[in-house]
C-alpha cells in the first residue's frame, strides 16, 4: 500500500484532504451550503480515492470517511460508514475490471453514490419518523444535495488527479 517513502506524502495528502472535506461538509459557519443543504464531500473523496488506490485501501478509507460523515449527517449509526466502504470497494474493483479511469466516469459514479446515499437517508427517515413526503424531500433535500455535490466533483477530482500524477512521476524516478 505505502511501501515507498514518497508514498507517505500521499498518505498525508489524504489525511489533509479528509479533514478539509470534513470541515467544509460539517461546519455551517464556513458557508458551504445550498438551500440549507451541505454537499457530501467525504463521499466524493471516497470515490476519488477509489480511482487512484487499491480496493482494500479504498474500502478502509471509505469506512473511516463514513464514520466521520456519520458524526454530522446520518440517522442511524453505521449507515454512512457501510455505504462509503462498499462504494469505495466496488468502485475500485469496477475500475480494475471494466471501467476506465477518466473524469466522466468519476462524475457518474460520484453522483450515483450521492443519489444512493440520499435515497437511503430518506428511506431511513421515512421508516423511523415518517417525515417528509417524497416530493418535499426531493425538492428540499435530495436534489439540492445532489446538484451541489456535483459542483464539487470538478475541483476534488482535479486535486486528486494532479497529485497522483506527481506521486507516480516521483515513484518512476526511483
Amino acid at each position: 500500500m505505502f511501501s515507498k517513502p514518497r508514498s507517505y506524502w500521499k498518505f498525508i495528502l489524504y489525511v489533509v484532504l479528509t479533514l478539509v472535506c470534513f470541515l467544509l461538509q460539517s461546519v455551517p459557519a464556513l458557508g458551504v451550503r445550498f438551500l440549507g443543504c451541505a454537499p457530501s464531500l467525504l463521499l466524493l473523496l471516497t470515490v476519488g480515492i477509489a480511482f487512484f488506490e487499491s480496493p482494500a485501501f479504498s474500502a478502509w478509507f471509505g469506512l473511516i470517511a463514513g464514520l466521520l460523515s456519520q458524526m454530522t449527517t446520518a440517522v442511524l449509526e453505521g449507515t454512512d460508514a457501510i455505504l462509503f466502504m462498499f462504494v469505495g470497494y466496488f468502485t475500485a474493483v469496477a475500475l480494475e475490471l471494466f471501467l476506465q479511469r477518466n473524469f466522466l466516469i468519476y462524475i457518474f459514479v460520484s453522483l450515483a453514490a450521492v443519489m444512493l446515499q440520499q435515497i437511503l437517508d430518506y428511506l431511513w427517515h421515512l421508516l423511523l419518523w415518517a417525515r417528509l413526503p417524497l416530493g418535499d424531500a426531493l425538492i428540499h433535500q435530495i436534489l439540492p444535495v445532489f446538484f451541489f455535490t456535483g459542483l464539487f466533483t470538478f475541483p476534488l477530482y482535479g486535486i486528486l488527479w494532479r497529485y497522483d500524477k506527481k506521486f507516480r512521476a516521483r515513484e518512476e524516478l526511483l
